[in-house]
């Protein structure tokens, strides 16, 4: 019996508009899924994903889990007799995904397109000058020593205006985040059945899934495996780290400047101060070497960057550049130092707010799929071995089955 469905071409010209124009050349010959490190023989990619953003199944690709265990590493590319670019594809896919769990998804077209920049910049000065303005009853003088905030109520822009413009932008793309990993975790698993007694709880799914995903995810272990493309792995090992680094500093003068009156600035000689100088060098060195690399592998013809890819790289590297510019200005005692401080913010302000919205929603959903990837295999392992009586036996897989029953009731 034939089989007829109706291809969504608007999929199809977004997935070309967002970086993916070679796709149209792929001959499915499978050399991209053989010559991949990370694809499998259990779950190869990307050949099934090419055909199927070609024939516009959409809602098929939106929820493929190996859209996002590709690394955009160019292995596949180099190696391509058409020069199809599957991981640039791969990549444009994802940026389509990402907007089908965006809310609202007029933030993701800011995010994706070039004239959103004045937009996303233009709101974000305008909160950040709105708070200068009331805090001060008008626009302040700018004084010498430099001072950004040295005080919940007092300075250039007290602490308690910062955290009235960042936690709000915070609180709402973790919202928008969590929603949008709960709707792909839901897509993921609506056709894996888990017998109860596999299923783990909080905890278990916390121990044994979650947290070696990370490990992985900090080792860059994946990353290890590109040939073409090795010199990316450092450049977003570096790049992850600082933001791990800047997180964590950014809480602890959160709390101690909230809530125990250990107001900024801090001295340099501070423990705090130090990782958060070394970790916005990190981000910095790192950023440019992912530049730089993009550039290079673009000058090879091994993939050709989109708009989102160019926005968060250079978008990070401002982040670092008038973070550091402004503490350095600062000591310098230049009043200079109020501008760039006012850019950093800027900067911030639009980076935080594109977690769910932008190719840095990569760090949501890939991580999710990693985790669903080492879940689904557990799972399926453990269910053959106890319940395949073709490979165990059947007395040994009904035994089997029982203690492993027994173990989750324990657990």
């Amino acid at each position: 019996m034939a089989t007829f469905f109706e291809p969504d071409l608007d999929f199809v010209k977004g997935v070309i508009a967002a970086g993916g124009d070679t796709l149209k050349r792929c001959y499915q010959c499978a050399t991209c899924a053989v010559v991949c490190p990370l694809s499998t023989d259990e779950n190869p990619f990307p050949r099934k994903q090419m055909i199927l953003a070609q024939w516009g199944m959409k809602d098929r690709i939106a929820k493929d889990p190996s859209i996002w265990l590709c690394h955009q590493c160019s292995d596949c590319t180099a190696y391509c007799p058409r020069g199809a670019r599957p991981g640039d594809v791969l990549a444009a896919i994802r940026a389509m995904a990402i907007r089908e769990y965006a809310e609202p998804k007029l933030l993701w077209s800011l995010y994706n397109k070039p004239a959103g920049l004045i937009v996303l910049f233009g709101v974000a000065l305008a909160v950040i000058l709105a708070a200068i303005f009331v805090a001060n009853h008008g626009f302040p003088e700018l004084e010498t020593p430099v001072r950004f905030s040295h005080g919940l109520f007092h300075g250039f822009l007290p602490v308690l205006f910062v955290d009235a413009i960042f936690l709000p932008v915070a609180g709402f793309a973790a919202i928008v985040a969590i929603r949008g990993i709960l709707k792909m975790w839901n897509e993921l698993t609506v056709d894996f059945e888990v017998p109860a007694a596999y299923k783990p709880g909080t905890v278990g799914m916390i121990t044994r899934y979650i947290i070696p995903t990370l490990r992985e995810i900090l080792a860059h272990e994946r990353f290890k495996l590109c040939g073409v493309n090795y010199e990316r792995f450092n450049g977003h090992r570096y790049v992850l780290w600082a933001f791990v680094v800047l997180f964590v500093v950014t809480n602890i003068v959160f709390i101690g400047a909230d809530f125990l009156g250990f107001h900024t600035p801090w001295p340099l000689w501070n423990p705090v101060k130090i990782f958060a100088n070394l970790g916005a060098v990190i981000l910095i060195y790192g950023s440019i070497m992912l530049i730089q690399n993009r550039k290079a592998r673009e000058a090879e013809g091994y993939m050709r960057g989109a708009y989102n890819d160019w926005f968060l790289l250079y978008l990070i590297l401002f982040v670092g550049l008038t973070g550091l510019g402004a503490e350095i200005l600062r000591l310098l005692n230049l009043k200079l130092a109020y501008f760039v401080y006012i850019a950093h913010l800027a900067c911030v302000f639009v980076l935080f707010l594109s977690l769910p919205f932008s190719k840095f929603a990569h760090l949501l959903y890939r991580t999710t799929v990693m985790v669903y990837d080492t879940y689904r295999k557990d799972i399926r392992e453990k269910v053959t071995v106890y319940y395949s009586p073709s490979l165990v036996g059947e007395s040994e897989a009904v035994e089997a089955g029982e203690e492993a029953v027994e173990e989750a009731a324990a657990e």
